[in-house]
């Protein structure tokens, strides 16, 4: 069973169960500053959990993408260690509780094809304060499974604690495949819990029945909840009949991808499988952090997603890939997941563009430390000691090798870093850093730049760029900051430093003595800090200087500020008044508006924001800045959120009489000059939240003239006028239909001379007409077809069918409603038809399906099953 299978199967069960399929939030959590990344199914949900907000339904199900930092390192050398992974869950709000949760678990892992016999369960064996879940072992051994199976693990294993530091919490029972103990330890006693690769948790159900207050005491809910977690990267393991999540179909294409683009054989060695492995997994974790708008950088959630750009280039050079290769892959996964994430399709041009570009600024520093580092290896390992500290300090503070890059090289070649020592010599560092700066001069260390405006907070800038982008100002004091650049503190400033979702400006700064770019431009509270490269000579502090806006780059960002709030009020206006705001980005290039609302917007409702938005922009509505009181904004509707942002004292951005917003960010004077607006992609980032991105001005305009020529293209291409091309492919579609009709019909002739064949074989098994027949099919679909005739003919039929489809066994068991209410299930007989073709299926109790590469086995595996079903139903 695919993937795709997988996930659709999921879903449907609990659709069927009546469950709400919620969609999946993004990677960065929105609203959540605790956590850098989305790391399970619940995360979204809290709020619901915590009671502070109301579920949609008391009933969820969705498939969340989800990332964990913890497990970086070992990836690609473990079988199960991934960072970026799919979590399939079902959810229930003071709605069902542990019987439902276990008996469905149960039911959907045998529609998954999974034997019981190989399921082991564990469950929270108890502690001082909190009992064994009785419950919960007398639930599974209501379902047939002994003690032996039933293993009691302790807090660390089986209880999850709060979301914070206080709140619900539960213990939780995990289901464990076991793949024999030839998978496992020399421990006679080997079960859930050992670190060995025989048994797999694959599913995760958390029983949320406590609440834990300050003290750590714990309190029952009076309606407890469930939340439940199961890695599609592992159910897959089982479902394909693997042992290792980079043998399923997530990952076999992309490490043959990276296998030819390396020239290697994907097995040639373990240093190769590893390597693979680790390209494979991090450009996954790659193109969906940068779909969710992560871009490299040296902080927080940045910084994890260069680490594993670095850490899969680093792999793919040491196995000979002198090209840069991950953007290749990671176009790979788009192509590959695009179908179930749409979104990864809209965000493809930026995945290959940061991800190429990451990796080659990365190479020339790999290409340097890597020199050094095996140099010192090399010696290292010749005198029997671990690598000196001294070493990776230098590669870190001069080449900007990165610390955990040298740590994991190191343990490749079997050694050891003086971690201790590193961090020692890191503080000397910050320390020289401090007395540094106190001394004027800057040096290197983390936390730079908040301690150069620690030391100048008395210097404050006042920002004067509202008004003026070219202003005649002096340069109170400046700073060399590790990477080179100059951190500057101006007397006055035209720069708008990053804030309230825009970025900020750049530009230049000019001295009799040297010129700056600016490339940055650092918030601190009411007070600025600009970061600039030299461009000529040097800046020195007391300076006269010209500071100059990039003024089209200003201008863009403008027009996109703008419209943002041309967006919220036409969204407040299509959908309702409840939509508030909640995230923004603003760029030169684009914007992006993230809002709270229920339900996502129809493709009519959308265009007729934007046809709104664009009537604004025709209308030239004029635009004005002004200071007030917050209580003066409250009163006249100013949209804000107002104890959390602003003080006493706030900005607020009128546009005509019909928009306005608290907002200290840049805007362009009337609605015209912004020109034209087109949305690009509208997408959930959340419960309840959704993501518009949109562009304006000359990136609009450009849009459409690629549409114009892609469209003329096409038109000339068929050999028509342009304004006859949508007839064109009307009329294409249309015949192209006719012709699929046809086939169909053909298709359908064929099958019913099959058919007499097949109900030549029909027999009787304790009152059930029975056909176990292998038919000359094309397909496996055909296979499908070909039951469904049987069984209009015969509609109280159990159908077994089998043929060879493509080299492998293809196999089909269809039966009726009535069949099944006599207790056997399709699941059951293809079970017993498998071994003979050594192959892997799954389904539900009405039809399941199968595949094995045995195909001479097909007579043995047809003999089988109805051997089962006569088991079953009596001869």
């Amino acid at each position: 069973m695919n993937t795709a299978d997988i996930r659709d199967l999921f879903r449907d069960f609990f659709v069927e169960k009546g469950h709400l399929v919620g969609e999946s939030a993004g990677l960065v959590p929105v609203g959540d500053a605790s956590v850098l990344f989305t790391t399970a199914g619940m995360q979204q949900y809290k709020s619901y959990f915590l009671g502070v907000d109301t579920p949609p339904a008391a009933r969820v199900t969705t498939c969340q993408r989800c990332f964990r930092t913890s497990d970086i390192e070992n990836v690609g050398k473990t079988a199960r260690h991934l960072t970026f992974f799919e979590m399939l869950g079902n959810f229930s709000f003071g709605d069902y509780f542990k019987a439902e949760a276990i008996a469905w678990a149960l039911e959907l892992s045998d529609s998954f094809g999974i034997d019981r016999g190989k399921v082991w369960v564990s469950v929270f064996g108890g502690d001082d304060q909190v009992p064994v879940d009785d419950e919960a072992v007398a639930l599974w051994k209501s379902h047939g499974f002994g003690d032996e199976r039933i293993i009691r693990l302790g807090r660390k294993d089986n209880f999850w604690g709060p979301a914070g530091p206080t709140g619900p919490c539960g213990p939780c029972s995990e289901l464990y495949y076991d793949f024999g103990p030839e998978m496992g330890c020399d421990d006679p006693d080997c079960a859930p819990g050992c670190d060995c690769d025989r048994f797999l948790e694959y599913w995760n159900l958390v029983f949320v029945q406590y609440e834990m207050d300050e003290g750590g005491i714990l309190t029952p809910l009076p309606k407890p909840s469930i939340d439940t977690g199961m890695g599609i990267e592992r159910i897959a393991v089982i479902t394909q009949g693997v042992t290792n999540v980079f043998d399923n179909d997530l990952f076999v294409p992309l490490i043959a991808k990276g296998a030819e683009l390396a020239g290697v054989e994907p097995a040639a060695s373990p240093a190769v499988i590893r390597a693979l492995r680790t390209m494979a997994e991090h450009a996954r974790g790659a193109a969906f952090l940068v779909m969710d708008g992560v871009l490299p950088g040296n902080d927080g959630r940045d910084y994890v997603l260069r680490r594993i750009i670095r850490r899969a280039v680093q792999q793919g050079v040491a196995i000979g890939l002198e090209r840069p290769f991950l953007a290749t892959l990671a176009d790979s996964v788009v192509e590959q997941m695009g179908a179930a994430y749409p979104q990864l399709v809209a965000a493809r041009p930026d995945i290959v563009r940061v991800i190429g570009e990451e990796e080659v600024r990365f190479r020339h520093t790999l290409q340097q430390g890597m020199g050094i580092l095996d140099e010192a290896l090399r010696r290292a390992r010749d005198t029997g000691a671990e690598l000196r500290a001294e070493v990776a300090f230098e590669l870190h503070d001069t080449y900007g090798f990165p610390f955990d890059l040298t740590r994991e090289i190191a343990a490749e070649w079997e050694m050891s870093v003086d971690e201790e020592r590193f961090e020692h010599l890191m503080e000397e560092q910050r320390e020289r850093a401090r007395a540094a700066q106190r001394a004027g001069a800057f040096d290197s260390g983390p936390g730079e730049l908040e301690e150069f405006q620690r030391d100048n907070a008395g210097l404050p800038v006042s920002f004067v760029g509202y008004e003026r982008l070219e202003v005649f100002t002096v340069i109170r004091v400046c700073g060399e900051l590790a990477d080179g650049r100059v951190a500057v503190k101006l007397a006055e400033s035209p720069f708008y430093a990053e804030g309230g979702g825009q970025v900020a400006d750049t530009g230049w700064i000019h001295t009799d003595s040297g010129k700056l770019e600016v490339d940055e431009v650092v918030r601190f509270a009411n007070d600025q800090v600009v970061i600039a490269r030299r461009s000529e000579g040097s800046v020195v502090a007391g300076e006269r200087a010209k500071a100059m806006v990039n003024a089209v780059r200003r201008h863009q960002t403008a027009c996109n500020h703008t419209a943002t709030h041309l967006l919220h009020n036409a969204l407040r206006i299509v959908l309702n008044e409840s939509v508030r705001q909640a995230g923004s980005l603003v760029r030169p290039e684009r914007l992006r508006f993230d809002f709270s609302v229920r339900g996502a917007p129809t493709a009519d409702e959308l265009h007729q924001v934007e046809d709104l938005v664009n009537r604004r922009i025709v209308e030239n509505h004029a635009v004005r800045p002004f200071e007030t009181t917050r209580e003066y904004a409250t009163e006249i509707g100013a949209v804000g959120l107002f104890e959390e942002k602003y003080g006493e004292f706030v900005r607020v951005l009128e546009i005509d009489d019909f928009s306005r917003e608290l907002c200290g960010g840049t805007h362009v004077s009337s609605t015209s000059q912004i020109g034209l607006f087109k949305i690009l992609s509208s997408q959930s980032v959340g419960a309840n939240t959704r993501r518009i991105e949109a562009i304006t001005s000359a990136a609009a305009i450009q849009h459409f003239r690629e549409l114009e020529l892609v469209w003329t293209g096409l038109a000339d291409e068929l050999g028509v006028k342009p304004d006859r091309l949508a007839a064109t492919v009307q009329k294409s579609a249309a015949e192209r239909k006719e012709l699929e009709k046809m086939l169909k019909s053909a298709q359908s002739v064929e099958v019913r001379g099959r058919l007499d064949e097949v109900l030549a074989r029909l027999t009787e098994v304790g009152g059930v007409p029975v056909v176990a027949a292998q038919p000359p099919v094309e397909t496996a679909d055909d296979l499908l077809a070909l039951a469904d005739e049987v069984r209009t003919r015969q509609p109280a039929a159990a159908v077994l069918l089998a043929a060879e489809v493509g080299g492998r066994a293809a196999l089909l068991v269809a039966l009726s409603d009535a069949v099944v209410g006599r207790g056997l299930h399709a699941q059951d007989v293809l079970r017993a038809m498998m071994p003979a073709v050594e192959g892997k299926g799954g389904g539900k109790p009405t039809l399941a399906r199968g595949a094995g590469a045995k195909v001479d086995g097909i007579a043995a595996a047809l003999d089988a099953g109805l051997a089962r079903v006569r088991e079953s139903l009596g001869s």
